[in-house]
């Protein structure tokens, strides 16, 4: 039910593999203003970036390598550039990654709540690309770039390291995210934390039957109202009906006990549930006054949901 971004699930395949690598340290540019895991001491060249429109941009690109790719990072001065290229800046940096092959994933993100693109770009050559492109709030845009093979663990050692420092060198971190747009939703915001609520709530709620035998008249599970848990967490009130066993639970739609259902009373799980495809739900129990219940398929009764 949640979303996991590509790079947080292969972090620990990375690190497992990396033991036999070159050493990896974190690399700080105080004149750039950024920090970043680079596998030894990267190479620096000054270049002259050129926007869609033809305007011409002081930059610098940092750039290491190690067995597995070459790992770089670009800093690109918009602070000359008219505000209408500022704003079409990681957009432009963005389609010129994407040309170089298929994209397998491509979606607004961020970074420390800054707003980024994040890229993984499958290339005619076997190549993997990671890229995460956003601009600072002093008008420089950041493009981090790995390139590696495709069969070997993504280097998500460099993919997760960058951080924008301050004048100070201290890392920025925001504590909010602003959007492209008004209808934009970046992942591991409030936004996107509700827009997940919402997509769990429709899913879990109505009246569910068991899928052998089961008859909507005494349904094995009614989920209905959205409530809160002692500890603040987004629920749905449900009530299980099993064998003259009635159960009133709290259903959890977000955070880390996500797919839980609990007792309001105690705190403490009772169950797991699982939304499936075909208006199905799976549950297992887990605690009591569940123990030994046998794990149940759920059906969707048809007409239940407001």
């Amino acid at each position: 039910m949640r979303i996991v971004s590509l790079i947080s699930a292969m972090a620990a395949l990375f690190i497992s593999a990396a033991a036999h690598a070159q050493t990896w340290e974190e690399y700080v540019n105080r004149g750039d203003f950024f920090a970043v895991n680079f596998p030894g001491e990267p190479m620096r060249a000054d270049i002259t970036y050129k926007t869609a429109k033809g305007t011409s941009l002081p930059g610098h690109v940092y750039t290491a390598q190690d067995s597995r790719g070459r790992y770089s990072i670009t800093v690109v001065d918009y602070t000359s550039a008219p505000a209408a290229e500022l704003a079409t800046a990681i957009e432009e940096a963005a389609a010129a990654i994407r040309a170089k092959g298929k994209p397998t994933y491509d979606a607004v993100n961020m970074l420390d709540m800054h707003r980024s693109w994040r890229m993984t770009v499958e290339t005619p050559a076997q190549r993997r690309i990671l890229a995460e492109i956003l601009v600072s709030a002093d008008k420089r845009l950041y493009i981090s770039d790995a390139d590696t093979a495709l069969n070997v663990p993504p280097p998500a050692q460099f993919q997760v390291s960058l951080q924008i420092l301050d004048t100070g060198g201290l890392r920025i971190r925001y504590r909010q995210v602003t959007p492209a747009s008004a209808d934009e939703i970046v992942p591991v915001t409030p936004q996107a934390t509700a827009q997940e609520v919402a997509k769990i709530s429709t899913q879990v709620a109505g009246n569910w039957k068991s899928g052998v035998g089961g008859s909507c008249d005494a349904a094995f599970l009614k989920v209905g109202a959205r409530v809160k848990t002692v500890r603040g967490e987004e629920a749905m009130a449900g009530t299980v009906t099993n064998s003259g066993i009635v159960i009133n639970g709290q259903l959890i739609i977000s955070g880390p006990r996500e797919g839980q259902l609990i007792d309001p009373k105690t705190d403490k799980v009772i169950m797991i549930f699982e939304p499936q495809a075909g208006d199905k739900m799976s549950l297992s129990a887990l605690g009591p006054p569940a123990i030994g219940w046998p794990d149940v398929t759920l059906d969707l009764c048809p007409g239940s949901r407001a």
